[in-house]
């Protein structure tokens, strides 16, 4: 059973969408988790509104939040990013991480990857989750989200200045998403996630 999680994004919100149900299975066994939330968000709306937004998500989660505030768009050299994330690790101390993939057309989620890359080249377990910006995953690690669906879209729904009909944070869109995911992998909803370092088993929720 894990103990300790730490999940990664780049945005308010994109932990949510991208592994929102894991990290409420996780809760459920009981896991301590922390998010780190590397940019400020200001390019998707105001700042001080987006941290509160993402505060109630992670009490919604029972999860600590960090909120790096570097400028969005603007995080600077991937070195300084992974030092401040290497910080968090110390404090955390985590035994899983998830962060964005590689794969993505945003710039944020790209350094965002790199740098808990660097952050976390001693952590033996490290997955990689899916944004609106990156390629639909088809293989990977498969985690069962059906008993906590409603509850993943509770947690986004807290991010209510991003959630805008027929985009990628609507409800709907995130459902079809996670009903690709779970018929692809015989149940009802599913996350996907590529390890980049993976050594012992996941106990995902049935």
């Amino acid at each position: 059973m894990w103990e300790r999680i730490l999940a990664v994004g780049a945005h308010p919100d994109d932990i949510e969408f991208g592994c929102g149900g894991a990290l409420l299975c996780h809760a459920a066994q009981g896991a301590s988790i922390t998010l780190v939330v590397v940019s400020d968000g200001s390019r998707g709306g105001d700042a001080v509104s987006r941290a509160a937004e993402q505060e109630r998500a992670a009490e919604l989660l029972g999860a600590k939040v960090v909120m790096l505030g570097l400028p969005d768009g603007q995080l600077g050299p991937v070195q300084h990013v992974a030092g401040l994330l290497e910080a968090e690790m110390a404090h955390a101390a985590p035994d899983l991480v998830y962060t964005h993939l590689p794969e993505d057309t945003h710039q944020d989620h790209i350094t965002t990857h790199q740098a808990t890359r660097i952050a976390t080249r001693r952590h033996a377990n490290v997955l990689l989750y899916e944004s609106p910006r990156s390629a639909l995953l088809s293989s990977g690690i498969a985690v069962n989200i059906s008993v906590v669906m409603a509850q993943k879209l509770a947690l986004l729904s807290a991010h209510t200045s991003q959630i805008r009909e027929g985009t990628e944070l609507d409800a709907e869109s995130v459902r079809a998403r996670a009903l690709v995911h779970g018929r692809r992998f015989g149940c009802g909803f599913a996350e996907i996630f590529t390890p980049l370092r993976f050594a012992l088993p996941f106990a995902a929720a049935r």
